[in-house]
């Protein structure tokens, strides 16, 4: 059975657990699959097909800015830079602590990300921002069949989902081990992604003698 689609998924983990009890019960097992894949502490899946981006504009009475949805984390931030004429340029983060307040109104320079976007001044004036960041896909239901982390690496969501039904069924010895294989999935499709982007390692040779 061709793991391709939501349904075809629920029947292959009702094949793989040996259980018949627990058909109404997979959706959530799904559900708890996809929200450890982006948020679990060991590495997060993070692939090109979660990139996407979004234009916004800015106001003038504050410096914050709604999060787009399915919002995950940045990868940058542009601003039209009305300063010196240039098309855009890019907002530099900081982490929340130490963002470089300003008293002063002006084109935004930095930004750091709370529950909102939020920029080191207030706007002088209504500036476009293009948000490029990760996002999470449409989740799978009877009425979204599939999503491009299902179509690429299907083992993520079978073996998370196992994992999420042996959970709920305190078989943690099982739990464990598919959880293993989960998180070498994700870890296996991340390679794969650095390698799409910036190749394999370099080939070093070292002359020598050993000791």
């Amino acid at each position: 059975m061709a793991l391709d689609n939501f349904t075809n998924l629920k029947a292959a983990v009702v094949d793989q657990s040996h259980r018949n009890d627990v058909a109404n019960k997979i959706d959530d097992f799904i559900l708890v699959a996809e929200q450890e894949m982006y948020n679990n502490p060991i590495e997060s899946l993070n692939v090109r097909e979660l990139e996407t981006r979004a234009t916004a504009d800015t106001g003038i009475v504050d410096r914050f800015l709604a999060l787009p949805d399915g919002f995950l984390r940045t990868r940058r931030i542009l601003i039209d830079d009305k300063t010196t004429g240039a098309d855009q340029y890019e907002l530099r983060f900081y982490t929340p602590e130490v963002l470089p307040l300003s008293s002063q109104s002006g084109m935004p320079r930095a930004f750091t990300v709370t529950s909102q976007i939020e920029f080191d001044r207030i706007p002088d004036a209504v500036y476009n921002v293009e948000i490029q960041y990760f996002a999470t896909p449409t989740a799978l239901s009877t009425a979204n069949q599939t999503n491009d982390v299902l179509t690429n690496t299907p083992s993520i969501y079978l073996y998370g989902t196992l994992w999420a039904l042996n959970q709920w069924a305190e078989r943690f010895d099982v739990a464990e081990y598919y959880y293993d294989k989960f998180i070498g999935a994700i870890k296996g499709a991340n390679l794969i992604d650095d390698q799409g982007r910036y190749g394999p390692a370099p080939f070093m040779r070292i002359e020598g003698f050993v000791v």
